[in-house]
């Protein structure tokens, strides 16, 4: 071999040894950061049994402080969480526009209000009935006995009516009584209809709007009070559930809260309004409810 020959092996091994050891050393780090890339990964990875469970948010209107909805509500969700192995949680939506801002997002999981808002939610937002109070909404428009100017429903227009705010149900019915907005009445908000029907009478208000059982028992002669107009009758209030609970979970709450323990549970929902039972709900029986809420923001 002469010189030059050797020399360019030997350049040639050198060249080879030193890209080895650049490969080497390469792959070596690679190997090192894809080890600390998993281990961060592993140690980020909860077991189990600390990741958060799902939690179910079950609400009512705020038609009582969150104290009372607390009282009222809490033991149905402990219930709920017991029985079917979810967890729900009792949250109080704290005012009417952020109960009605957060029903139309479909922030609430299971909810019990009234036959509007549940039309509204069957059709709107894939919530099922589950449960309801037997009977029916009827609503009457009333005047003083002897209040001469109110001849008709239609002389309601522009005068003052005592009743809830909107968006209870028998004011909104009122409302779609008047669908021009320059001829309705002017609401007068007072709480408790007993309060409304009393307010009426001592002519504070030409005219009220209250349940039908409501005057029955405060006007059982029909001798203070003169009937205007006696509503269509509404399905009860009643419980809905989103589609985010399983279908067999919804199945369960169902059953659950019309059996013996789902009366203990609920037995100061019914004492509240009224309800020595409940009973299953189906979506027909709401299926038109919800053109009330057709001139309300949002819906």
């Amino acid at each position: 071999m002469d010189r030059h020959t050797y020399y360019r092996s030997t350049w040639t091994l050198k060249h080879l040894l030193l890209i080895t050891f650049a490969l080497s050393s390469l792959i070596a780090a690679s190997s090192a950061a894809a080890l600390d890339l998993i281990r961060t990964s592993n140690a980020n990875i909860r077991p189990a049994s600390q990741i958060a469970e799902r939690e179910y948010i079950f609400t009512a209107p705020p038609r009582e402080t969150e104290k009372k909805g607390q009282e009222t509500y809490g033991p149905i969700a402990e219930y709920l969480s017991k029985v079917t192995g979810k967890k729900f949680v009792y949250k109080h939506p704290g005012s009417w526009i952020n109960y009605q801002s957060n029903m139309q997002k479909n922030k609430y999981d299971l909810v019990f209000d009234g036959p509007h808002f549940v039309s509204w939610r069957i059709a709107k937002a894939k919530h099922t009935p589950l449960v309801k109070i037997p009977g029916d909404f009827i609503f009457v428009f009333l005047t003083q006995k002897d209040n001469k100017k109110v001849t008709g429903l239609e002389k309601l227009a522009g005068r003052s009516v005592c009743g809830h705010a909107p968006p209870n149900q028998g004011t909104l019915r009122l409302y779609n009584a008047f669908p021009n907005p320059s001829r309705q009445p002017v609401l007068k908000p007072v709480k408790g209809w007993r309060n409304i029907y009393k307010a009426m009478i001592a002519g504070k208000c030409d005219g009220a709007v209250v349940p039908l059982k409501i005057y029955k028992k405060m006007d059982p002669n029909g001798t203070a009070a003169r009937v205007l107009l006696i509503t269509d009758a509404a399905p009860g209030q009643a419980f809905t559930a989103s589609s985010e609970i399983p279908s067999d979970v919804r199945l369960k709450i169902a059953e659950m809260l019309i059996s013996p323990n789902g009366q203990i549970a609920t037995q100061k929902l019914r004492t509240r309004f009224r309800a020595k039972t409940l009973i299953k709900a189906t979506p027909q029986e709401y299926a038109d409810v919800k053109e009330l809420l057709k001139d309300s923001w949002g819906f």
